[in-house]
């Protein structure tokens, strides 16, 4: 489950306040309630997280916690580019008992 409000509703840390409306409100109608209410839930507090300027501070300041794994794994998955590895890095791989 991914924790950062940002994350959730697609915008960059940098966004006013108009960016991050039209943001919440695209998501909403991508995900009612009615279909997915756990999904609506997650948008709905990461709007009221970051709505003004004052709820962005006090979140920069205060509200931050350690990503979790799931985090962790979809900024992975979301930036993996698959390349061949170096010969280098093989051998190292290979030489390990």
């Amino acid at each position: 489950m991914i924790t950062d409000p940002y994350e959730i509703l697609g915008i960059s840390p940098a966004a006013g306040d108009a960016e991050i409306r039209a943001a919440y409100i695209a998501a909403v109608r991508n995900c009612p309630p009615e279909r997915d209410p756990s999904g609506f839930e997650a948008i709905r507090a990461a709007y009221e997280k970051i709505e003004t300027l004052k709820k962005r501070l006090e979140y920069e300041m205060f509200d931050r916690t350690a990503p979790t794994p799931e985090d962790l794994f979809f900024r992975l998955r979301r930036s993996f580019v698959p390349h061949r590895p170096e010969e280098r890095t093989i051998v190292r791989v290979l030489d390990k008992k």
